[in-house]
């Protein structure tokens, strides 16, 4: 597996300074916010149907959903 930060198969986070550590967590946590917010607004928009007191939507739809995010 390779390194979450530089993308090396030889490397770990743990070999990167704290602050480099610290630096990719920052930017990682404002960009998974960014795509959560982005599949919620977009996922109140996909096309449902209620049948008895449940949600289904098509299964198509959440995947390009996914698809286009981000």
């Amino acid at each position: 597996m390779s390194c979450e930060i530089c993308g090396r198969n030889s490397c770990s986070r743990v070999f990167h300074s704290l602050e480099s550590q610290n630096e990719f967590d920052e930017v990682a946590d404002k960009v998974k916010d960014r795509i959560k917010a982005e599949l919620k607004h977009n996922v109140n928009r996909l096309n449902y149907e209620e049948i008895d007191g449940k949600i289904y939507v098509e299964l198509e739809e959440v995947e390009n959903l996914i698809d286009d995010a981000g």
